[in-house]
């Protein structure tokens, strides 16, 4: 059984926040930047239309992905520290 009161499971759950919020705010950036018009160009062929490059669709992928994982990583380190098990007693093994 891990001991949820330890400080490296404490650190560990306070690393993974900060990772995460980072992350999902890197996704946002990422996210933002591609939906300026500047990720976009006109192609005129027959008819003039709005076209990303596959650069530009990979970033939006990988911000897309860096936002839901950063979320998650949030979520879960919150979820860890929440939901901690009771304390055990300093002597006692088990139940």
């Amino acid at each position: 059984m891990v001991d949820t009161y330890s400080r490296g499971y404490v650190l560990a759950a306070r690393r993974m926040f900060c990772s995460g919020i980072l992350l999902f705010l890197l996704g946002l950036a990422s996210l933002w930047a591609v939906t300026r018009h500047s990720a976009n160009s006109w192609e005129c062929d027959p008819a003039c239309r709005l076209s990303t490059s596959t650069t530009w669709e990979v970033a939006e992928w990988a911000g897309g992905a860096l936002a839901v994982l950063g979320c998650m990583l949030a979520v879960a380190s919150f979820l860890m520290i929440r939901w901690r098990g009771p304390r055990t007693q300093p002597g006692k093994d088990g139940p």
